[in-house]
Formats: C-alpha cells, sequence, structure tokens
C-alpha cells in the first residue's frame, strides 16, 4: 500500500505566546513538525507492512525540510516540499487545492491519505475536510485507533458521546486525533539514515497550478482583524476564616 501523509511545521506550543493583539508570536520559537502528524505517522507505522510506502508531504518556506526529515527519522520513505513565493499566505482553501493538485499529478495511486484532525497552530481543521472534498473520497475523523488484516482496515473513531467502528473503503482520508505518548523515537541509526534520502521540492509550475489558484490570490478567506476578547468581569476574593464576616461580605456584593 502506498500511504500519504499530509503534515505541517508549526511553532512549539508548549513556548508561543500571544501579543495584546491576539496575534501568535513566533519570533525567536522554534519550529516542529505537528504534534497530530507525528500522531498520524505513528499510526501508520503500526499497521505497515515491509512492501508499504510512506510518503510524507507538506507545503511552506524552505525551512520545512526540517519537519519532513523528521517524518524519514520517523518512518517515511519519500518526502516531499511544495514549495513557491507563490504560495504564500493561503488559507485552508488555497492550501488544500495546492495539496490536491499533487495528489492528483504525483501520486494518484495512493491507497489512504493520513492527516492530524487539526494543526496546533491555526486549529481551524479544515484543511482534512476540504482535501476529501476535493479529491471526492471519504473522510473519518477523530480516529484514535486502527487496525489492519486479511480484509482491510478498520478505525476506531471518538465523537466524545459516541464510539464509532468502520471499515475504510480505498481510498479514505483519515484524521488522527490521539496517539501514543510512548510511540517510537527515532534512534541515532534512524536519524543518520534519513539524512541520505532525499526531499524533493515541487513549486506551482511543476504542479500545474495557475498565479491566481495559490497563496493568497486563490484564498477565499481575509482576515480584517484579530483580538483577544477581554472580560469585564471583576473577581473579589473574600477571606472565609471568619464564615459570618465572610456571608456578609457576599451579601453585601448581591444587592
Amino acid at each position: 500500500m502506498k500511504f500519504l501523509l499530509m503534515i505541517k511545521q508549526v511553532p512549539d506550543t508548549t513556548m508561543i505566546n500571544v501579543d495584546e493583539n491576539g496575534n501568535l508570536i513566533r519570533t525567536g520559537v522554534p519550529s516542529i513538525l505537528d504534534p497530530y502528524c507525528e500522531y498520524a505517522l505513528d499510526m501508520i507505522n503500526r499497521i505497515k507492512n515491509n512492501e508499504d510506502r510512506i510518503v510524507a508531504v507538506t507545503m511552506g518556506p524552505l525551512q520545512a525540510k526540517e519537519a519532513l526529515l523528521r517524518c524519514l527519522e520517523l518512518g517515511a520513505d519519500e518526502a516531499y516540499l511544495l514549495s513557491d513565493k507563490a504560495f504564500a499566505g493561503a488559507d485552508t482553501y488555497a492550501t488544500s487545492r495546492t495539496l490536491t493538485a499533487f495528489v492528483n499529478k504525483i501520486a494518484p495511486d495512493y491507497d489512504h491519505i493520513f492527516c492530524g484532525k487539526q494543526a496546533a497552530d491555526g486549529d481551524t481543521a479544515q484543511v482534512p475536510a476540504e482535501l476529501s472534498r476535493m479529491l471526492c473520497i471519504p473522510q473519518f475523523y477523530y480516529v484514535e485507533g486502527i487496525s489492519r488484516d486479511l480484509t482491510g482496515m478498520t478505525v476506531i473513531q471518538n465523537y466524545g458521546d459516541e464510539i464509532r467502528t468502520c471499515k475504510l473503503p480505498h481510498m479514505s482520508l483519515i484524521s488522527v486525533s490521539q496517539g501514543d505518548l510512548n510511540r517510537r523515537l527515532p534512534s541515532i541509526s534512524m536519524h543518520l539514515e534519513a539524512a541520505k534520502k532525499e526531499i524533493q521540492t515541487l513549486d506551482r509550475v511543476s504542479l500545474g497550478l495557475g498565479i491566481f489558484s495559490v497563496g493568497l490570490k486563490g484564498s477565499k478567506t481575509k482576515i480584517v482583524y484579530s483580538y483577544s476578547p477581554k472580560s469585564e468581569h471583576k473577581c473579589t476574593i473574600i477571606d472565609g476564616t471568619d464564615p459570618s464576616t465572610a456571608a456578609k461580605h457576599i451579601l453585601e456584593g448581591i444587592k
């Protein structure tokens, strides 16, 4: 089988802060492979046979090769970077269109596509859904478990108040929402082997995309302004050592 893994490089969410306007402060924050994407790769590794191939793909600047290298260290066999100045400013729609062009032009012989359920920096969770719609394939969301036997592959979806067990049809898109915290980490030999592999770079022309169908020009979302809502509620802490006095303060406060 050929598994396509759509990944994203994101700022390390454990080190990121937000400014007074609600914007992420990315300066000085290291970039990492999105944790949900790493969960997805680990899930593929659990069902992968020796003859299977894992192809990792991302759209981004040249520095996104670091995230692809991480995928190669963790078991991916091939890696593609979709990079072009024209891709800058893409919203989820334009991103999905670029990924769709890659699938149709470079890897139409895939068996299944895996994604993280959402990116840790944007949290929109729109790309997997848009990608499945553009490719006209079914999507299985909130996947927490997967198994494989001679009859095919089965996933477990957790919707919070409902658990579903579903058989995957050929050419499905799987959004992974949870991973194993004890998953394997790359050894030194895996790191050295990954460094020998080529990460192929494809631009807009290679994918056969027009200038007005990618990046900011091909986006349908225009962010006018973003901010963090400020709460006007005030909090008063009352010393409860003397319950009688504390009760009087509470009564005065609610009059």
